[in-house]
């Protein structure tokens, strides 16, 4: 007979994790000691238990990693699905410790799947990348800046910060490159990914650090991750328009970037977007459609052969 799962809430803060367990609440320091603690009380339980915690701005990363060498089980989920999940129970209030029983609420509700470690290199690829996007916006904003002075002494060191941003910018693409050079999975993810006309390296190390799923998942799967999938909006007799939301907004900001280039020189979803606008579908319309088919294209790719009996 197959043993109930015991879902167990955390809420993490900087300081402190609030931990909720079948009416019992603990607060432990979010550092090691905390986690070793942590580790020790579970271990105690006979049954299987899977905890449940948010993103929380990377406060939790060294408990997952804690977590994950200790084999114990955990999902992270997004917050917003479980402040919904709050409002519709009726809970309008919100403190640490009332966090952590809706966490545990919410695991014993919808029963989510653990969340698969991610690998050193993994890690290491998605921090990379995530500086490189944030430095690439900050060049944008200094740029936008320095146009705005008129001062030549704010002038010259807005062009000295200019010069130090882009300089990073090298280092962490070399970095990216060598990255997914030295790992053969990366690698042969990334030749597989490039080798479709509209994606470059910049594309592929976004998907490889972003969406590590990425060919495991099935059309719809994927559609939603990257919050490319139409949503009905229908009520009665009223048919509204589909739209998306949701999902990962880095991930579907570079497929835009990338269906821009597809849409003008890959020969099929050239063809398809110039279809769609012959039926008069709106530019931005015809341009997420190539989204969606350019993204599920690249799933398609990366997933494994099947066996030949």
């Amino acid at each position: 007979m197959k043993q109930s799962v015991v879902y167990i809430g955390i809420d993490v803060a900087k300081a402190h994790l609030d931990v909720a367990w079948a009416g019992t609440f603990r607060r432990l320091p979010n550092e090691r000691s905390g986690h070793a603690a942590l580790v020790r009380w579970i271990k105690q339980s006979t049954t299987p238990v899977q905890l449940i915690c948010e993103a929380s701005g990377g406060y939790e990363q060294a408990l997952l990693e804690s977590l994950e060498k200790s084999e114990v089980k955990v999902t992270l989920v997004q917050a917003v699905r479980v402040r919904q999940y709050a409002r519709a129970a009726g809970i309008l209030a919100k403190t640490d410790r009332i966090d952590a029983k809706v966490l545990a609420a919410f695991g014993s509700a919808m029963q989510p799947q653990p969340t698969s470690p991610l690998s050193a290199e993994q890690k290491r690829l998605r921090q990379y990348e995530a500086q490189r996007r944030h430095l690439s916006r900050t060049l944008v904003a200094e740029e936008n800046r320095l146009a705005q002075l008129s001062c030549t002494e704010l002038r010259t060191l807005s062009r000295s910060l200019i010069s130090k941003i882009k300089t990073q910018i090298k280092t962490l693409d070399r970095g990216i490159s060598d990255l997914i050079a030295q790992d053969q999975t990366l690698c042969v993810k990334a030749q597989k990914l490039t080798a479709i006309s509209g994606v470059g390296v910049r594309t592929a190390a976004l998907l490889l650090a972003q969406m590590p799923e990425l060919g495991q998942l099935n059309r719809r799967q994927a559609a939603a991750l990257a919050g490319l999938a139409p949503f009905n909006h229908d009520s009665g007799s009223v048919r509204g328009k589909r739209a998306i939301f949701g999902g990962r907004p880095a991930l579907r900001s570079g497929l835009y970037m990338a269906a821009l280039s597809a849409a003008r020189f890959n020969p099929i979803l050239s063809s398809f977007y110039q279809r769609l606008r012959t039926k008069g579908k709106p530019h931005k319309l015809a341009l997420t459609a190539v989204m969606r088919k350019l993204l599920l294209a690249l799933n398609q790719t990366l997933k494994p052969l099947p066996c030949s009996t």
